[in-house]
Protein backbone atom coordinates (compact mmCIF):
# COMPACT_ATOMS: atom_id res chain seq x y z
CA UNK A 1 0.00 0.00 0.00
CA UNK A 2 2.80 2.42 0.88
CA UNK A 3 4.38 1.83 -2.54
CA UNK A 4 1.16 2.86 -4.30
CA UNK A 5 0.87 5.86 -2.00
CA UNK A 6 4.46 6.97 -2.72
CA UNK A 7 4.48 6.35 -6.47
CA UNK A 8 0.93 7.23 -7.50
CA UNK A 9 -1.08 9.12 -4.91
CA UNK A 10 1.53 11.56 -3.57
CA UNK A 11 2.76 12.68 -7.05
CA UNK A 12 -0.87 13.23 -8.14
CA UNK A 13 -1.61 15.31 -5.05
CA UNK A 14 1.52 17.41 -5.64
CA UNK A 15 0.60 17.88 -9.29
CA UNK A 16 -2.90 19.05 -8.38
CA UNK A 17 -1.57 21.40 -5.70
CA UNK A 18 0.84 22.98 -8.19
CA UNK A 19 -1.61 23.06 -11.13
CA UNK A 20 0.58 20.65 -13.11
CA UNK A 21 -1.38 18.71 -15.76
CA UNK A 22 -1.42 14.97 -15.13
CA UNK A 23 0.12 12.80 -17.84
CA UNK A 24 -1.25 9.42 -18.73
CA UNK A 25 1.74 7.03 -18.44
CA UNK A 26 0.27 4.85 -21.20
CA UNK A 27 0.49 7.75 -23.68
CA UNK A 28 3.85 8.67 -25.21
CA UNK A 29 5.29 12.07 -24.29
CA UNK A 30 4.21 14.89 -26.60
CA UNK A 31 6.56 17.36 -28.25
CA UNK A 32 6.19 20.91 -27.03
CA UNK A 33 8.94 22.56 -29.12
CA UNK A 34 11.19 21.83 -32.11
CA UNK A 35 13.91 19.23 -31.52
CA UNK A 36 16.69 21.86 -31.59
CA UNK A 37 15.09 23.70 -28.64
CA UNK A 38 14.35 20.76 -26.36
CA UNK A 39 14.42 16.95 -26.43
CA UNK A 40 11.35 15.44 -28.01
CA UNK A 41 9.92 11.98 -28.45
CA UNK A 42 9.30 10.94 -32.04
CA UNK A 43 6.56 8.33 -31.78
CA UNK A 44 6.79 6.76 -35.28
CA UNK A 45 10.43 5.79 -34.68
CA UNK A 46 10.06 5.35 -30.89
CA UNK A 47 13.18 7.44 -30.37
CA UNK A 48 14.14 10.57 -28.46
CA UNK A 49 15.77 13.36 -30.49
CA UNK A 50 17.61 16.50 -29.50
CA UNK A 51 19.22 18.83 -32.00
CA UNK A 52 19.20 19.46 -35.73
CA UNK A 53 16.72 16.88 -37.05
CA UNK A 54 17.19 18.28 -40.59
CA UNK A 55 20.47 16.32 -40.71
CA UNK A 56 18.40 13.18 -41.28
CA UNK A 57 17.61 14.42 -44.80
CA UNK A 58 21.32 14.64 -45.64
CA UNK A 59 23.72 12.08 -47.03
CA UNK A 60 24.54 9.91 -44.04
CA UNK A 61 27.40 7.48 -43.45
CA UNK A 62 28.81 5.38 -40.64
CA UNK A 63 32.01 3.47 -40.01
CA UNK A 64 31.38 -0.23 -39.56
CA UNK A 65 34.98 -0.70 -38.38
CA UNK A 66 34.18 1.48 -35.34
CA UNK A 67 31.39 -0.91 -34.28
CA UNK A 68 31.68 -4.12 -32.31
CA UNK A 69 33.91 -4.98 -29.36
CA UNK A 70 36.52 -2.30 -28.60
CA UNK A 71 39.68 -4.23 -29.44
CA UNK A 72 41.17 -1.77 -31.93
CA UNK A 73 44.91 -1.17 -31.71
CA UNK A 74 46.44 2.31 -32.31
CA UNK A 75 46.83 1.67 -36.04
CA UNK A 76 43.17 0.69 -36.35
CA UNK A 77 42.12 3.81 -34.42
CA UNK A 78 44.19 5.92 -36.82
CA UNK A 79 42.47 4.16 -39.74
CA UNK A 80 39.07 5.01 -38.23
CA UNK A 81 40.10 8.67 -38.07
CA UNK A 82 41.37 8.59 -41.66
CA UNK A 83 38.16 7.05 -43.00
CA UNK A 84 36.01 9.41 -40.94
CA UNK A 85 37.92 12.36 -42.37
CA UNK A 86 37.40 11.07 -45.94
CA UNK A 87 33.65 10.84 -45.36
CA UNK A 88 33.41 14.28 -43.76
CA UNK A 89 35.45 15.92 -46.54
CA UNK A 90 33.18 14.19 -49.08
CA UNK A 91 30.22 16.03 -47.50
CA UNK A 92 28.75 13.06 -45.62
CA UNK A 93 27.15 13.38 -42.19
CA UNK A 94 28.58 10.79 -39.81
CA UNK A 95 26.27 8.75 -37.60
CA UNK A 96 28.27 7.56 -34.57
CA UNK A 97 27.98 5.99 -31.17
CA UNK A 98 30.12 7.20 -28.27
CA UNK A 99 30.39 4.14 -26.05
CA UNK A 100 34.05 3.20 -26.73
CA UNK A 101 37.31 4.77 -27.96
CA UNK A 102 36.73 3.75 -31.60
CA UNK A 103 33.29 5.38 -31.69
CA UNK A 104 34.65 8.47 -29.96
CA UNK A 105 37.41 8.81 -32.56
CA UNK A 106 34.81 8.81 -35.32
CA UNK A 107 32.54 11.21 -33.40
CA UNK A 108 35.36 13.70 -32.75
CA UNK A 109 36.56 13.99 -36.34
CA UNK A 110 33.62 16.12 -37.65
CA UNK A 111 34.33 18.67 -34.91
CA UNK A 112 37.81 19.28 -36.32
CA UNK A 113 36.29 20.37 -39.62
CA UNK A 114 33.24 22.16 -38.19
CA UNK A 115 30.99 19.50 -39.73
CA UNK A 116 27.71 18.26 -38.23
CA UNK A 117 27.24 14.76 -36.86
CA UNK A 118 24.54 12.52 -35.47
CA UNK A 119 25.32 10.85 -32.15
CA UNK A 120 23.42 7.76 -31.03
CA UNK A 121 23.51 7.55 -27.24
CA UNK A 122 22.91 4.58 -24.96
CA UNK A 123 21.29 6.65 -22.22
CA UNK A 124 19.21 9.76 -21.72
CA UNK A 125 20.39 13.17 -22.85
CA UNK A 126 20.77 14.50 -19.29
CA UNK A 127 23.39 11.86 -18.48
CA UNK A 128 25.37 12.42 -21.68
CA UNK A 129 24.92 16.18 -22.22
CA UNK A 130 24.62 17.36 -18.62
CA UNK A 131 21.65 18.80 -16.69
CA UNK A 132 21.53 21.90 -18.92
CA UNK A 133 21.93 19.78 -22.09
CA UNK A 134 24.90 21.87 -23.22
CA UNK A 135 27.98 19.71 -22.57
CA UNK A 136 29.82 17.72 -25.20
CA UNK A 137 29.31 14.07 -24.18
CA UNK A 138 32.98 13.05 -23.77
CA UNK A 139 36.30 14.67 -22.94
CA UNK A 140 38.04 14.48 -26.35
CA UNK A 141 35.09 16.27 -27.97
CA UNK A 142 35.39 19.13 -25.46
CA UNK A 143 38.89 19.84 -26.76
CA UNK A 144 37.34 20.81 -30.10
CA UNK A 145 34.05 22.39 -29.02
CA UNK A 146 33.35 23.87 -25.61
CA UNK A 147 29.68 22.86 -25.53
CA UNK A 148 27.02 20.81 -27.31
CA UNK A 149 25.36 22.69 -30.16
CA UNK A 150 21.79 21.50 -30.91
CA UNK A 151 21.63 23.80 -33.94
CA UNK A 152 24.53 21.87 -35.54
CA UNK A 153 24.39 18.27 -34.28
CA UNK A 154 21.66 15.75 -33.52
CA UNK A 155 21.54 13.34 -30.57
CA UNK A 156 19.33 10.25 -30.74
CA UNK A 157 18.47 7.87 -27.92
CA UNK A 158 16.05 5.05 -27.24
CA UNK A 159 15.90 6.17 -23.59
CA UNK A 160 14.06 9.12 -22.08
CA UNK A 161 16.19 12.18 -21.17
CA UNK A 162 16.50 11.29 -17.47
CA UNK A 163 17.38 7.60 -17.93
CA UNK A 164 20.82 6.19 -17.21
CA UNK A 165 22.87 4.63 -20.01
CA UNK A 166 24.22 1.14 -20.31
CA UNK A 167 27.83 1.50 -19.24
CA UNK A 168 29.18 -1.24 -21.53
CA UNK A 169 32.03 -0.52 -23.94
CA UNK A 170 30.37 -2.85 -26.46
CA UNK A 171 26.74 -1.92 -27.15
CA UNK A 172 25.27 -3.98 -30.02
CA UNK A 173 21.91 -2.17 -29.74
CA UNK A 174 23.52 1.21 -30.37
CA UNK A 175 25.70 -0.25 -33.15
CA UNK A 176 22.62 -1.63 -34.92
CA UNK A 177 20.74 1.66 -34.56
CA UNK A 178 23.71 3.61 -35.97
CA UNK A 179 23.75 1.34 -39.04
CA UNK A 180 19.94 1.43 -39.51
CA UNK A 181 19.85 5.24 -39.41
CA UNK A 182 22.79 5.65 -41.78
CA UNK A 183 21.44 3.03 -44.21
CA UNK A 184 17.91 4.47 -44.25
CA UNK A 185 16.39 1.41 -42.59
CA UNK A 186 14.93 3.12 -39.52
CA UNK A 187 11.18 3.27 -40.16
CA UNK A 188 9.55 6.39 -38.80
CA UNK A 189 12.83 8.29 -38.74
CA UNK A 190 14.61 7.81 -42.06
CA UNK A 191 13.72 5.15 -44.61
CA UNK A 192 13.62 4.40 -48.33
CA UNK A 193 10.22 3.99 -49.92
CA UNK A 194 10.23 2.90 -53.59
CA UNK A 195 13.62 4.45 -54.16
CA UNK A 196 12.90 7.80 -52.54
CA UNK A 197 14.26 8.85 -49.16
CA UNK A 198 11.71 9.75 -46.51
CA UNK A 199 12.51 11.36 -43.19
CA UNK A 200 10.51 12.43 -40.15
CA UNK A 201 8.13 15.36 -40.45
Amino acid sequence: MSTTLDTVVVPRLRACANNVPLLDPSEPPRRTAPFDFEPGYHLPAKLWLYGNAHLLAGELAFLEIASGPPHQDPDQLSEIERRAEELVLAGKILVCGIHNPAQMRAATLPLRWGAPRILVLSGGFIHHLGPSLNQEPFRAARLWRYQWDPKTDLAISRRAPGKLPTFALHNPTVDRLVAKIAQSECLGLRWRDKGSLRVLA
